[in-house]
C-alpha cells in the first residue's frame, strides 16, 4: 500500500527507538479515528505503526475478515509481539463493541491460535 503524506510523517516520527507505548496513545488522543490512516499504519508491517493503527481503527468497521487479516499480519511477529499486538487489539478495539464481542465468543474452535487465546481470555473474565 502507497503512505499518504499523514501517514508517512507519523510512521516517520514513531519509528524512533525511543517511541514508547505511551506516545503512542498521546498521537491517537490527537488522530481520534481515522480507519483509512490507521490500515495504512498497518500495512508498513512496523510494530509500533501496527499499535498506533490499533488505537486509531474504527470498531465499527471491525468485521471478521478484518480481523483475520489483521491475525493473518500478527503472525509475522516475533512470538512475544504477537501476544502484544493480539491483547493490544482486545484490549483497544475487540472488547469496546458488542459485535466484536459476539466474534470473540465464537473463537473457541478458531483454527487460529491467536483468536483462541482472546476467547479462553473472555470466558475468564
Amino acid at each position: 500500500m502507497r503512505l499518504s503524506t499523514t501517514a508517512k510523517n507519523i510512521y516517520a516520527k514513531i519509528r524512533q527507538e525511543t517511541t514508547k507505548l505511551g506516545d503512542l496513545r498521546k498521537i491517537a488522543k490527537d488522530i481520534k479515528k481515522d480507519h483509512d490512516l490507521a490500515m495504512e499504519l498497518w500495512s508498513t508491517s512496523d510494530y509500533l505503526s501496527r499499535h498506533l493503527a490499533i488505537l486509531i481503527m474504527d470498531n465499527k468497521l471491525i468485521t471478521q475478515e478484518v480481523i483475520d487479516l489483521l491475525d493473518n499480519d500478527i503472525q509475522n511477529h516475533e512470538p512475544e509481539e504477537r501476544i502484544q499486538l493480539i491483547d493490544w487489539l482486545m484490549a483497544n478495539q475487540l472488547s469496546k463493541d458488542k459485535k466484536t464481542i459476539a466474534l470473540m465468543e465464537s473463537w473457541e474452535n478458531s483454527s487460529s491460535t491467536l483468536q483462541r487465546r482472546l476467547f479462553g481470555t473472555i470466558r475468564h473474565d
